[in-house]
């Protein structure tokens, strides 16, 4: 009895299968010939690239600069000049009113001593005067210490008087109350003061009041 068995197919290798072997080998090869496709592509799209890329680090000349940072730059001169201007008004305003202040207190000063004059006047009116008595003597020593605390202190301020007597007249500094004949004195010779006059600093309180004489 023969039994019925059925042939088996032989098995094939993988280094027996050439035709497997050929079509790894294709896509092996297209698969590498792809990527060195790609890589040159990327390589001359990056040569194509790069001389923009080093245009775009140039710096920009004044022709390339926009017409608006131009306005920025004129107006920021043109408020830097009027801030400019506001400093030196302003400095001119501290000046001006310094010296106003200054004048103020200048011309406070004059009126004050101004009417303190007379007071001084009636103290050396007081001091001419004659005394013959033991209470008149103790009196004038009294006056004669107020006089001079307040001549003292007008000095302090500045205060000086105008020497009249023997000098020659001068209206800017004398007024004349009187012209008398004298052989004693020469033509404009001051004989005598009626009033004395003061000066504060170089400016004229009042002038002395004074009689001259004339050839």
């Amino acid at each position: 009895m023969t039994d019925n068995v059925t042939p088996k197919k032989p098995k094939h290798s993988e280094a027996a299968d050439p035709l497997s072997n050929a079509e790894t080998e294709v896509v092996t090869t297209g698969s590498a010939a792809g990527l060195d496709a790609s890589e040159q592509t990327m390589t001359e799209n990056n040569s194509t690239l790069e001389p923009n890329v080093i245009e775009d680090d140039k710096p920009e000349s004044a022709s390339d600069i926009p017409s608006s940072n131009s306005e920025v730059i004129a107006e920021r001169d043109k408020y830097l000049d009027q801030l400019q201007r506001k400093i030196a008004e302003f400095e001119n305003y501290k000046r001006r009113t310094k010296g106003e202040r200054q004048q103020q207190s200048e011309r406070a000063t004059i009126q004050l001593i101004t009417e303190l004059l007379p007071v001084l006047d009636d103290f050396e009116r007081a001091l001419e005067t004659a005394t013959d008595t033991e209470q008149a003597d103790a009196f004038r020593i009294g006056i004669e210490q107020i006089n001079r605390k307040l001549t003292d202190i007008l000095r302090k301020r500045g205060v000086t008087p105008i020497e009249s007597v023997g000098k020659t007249f001068d209206p800017n500094f004398h007024e004349a109350v009187a012209h008398e004949e004298s052989n004693a004195h020469h033509d404009g010779e001051i004989i005598d003061e009626s009033r004395r006059g003061y000066m504060l600093g170089s400016v004229l309180l009042r002038a002395a009041m004074v009689r001259v004489a004339k050839a």
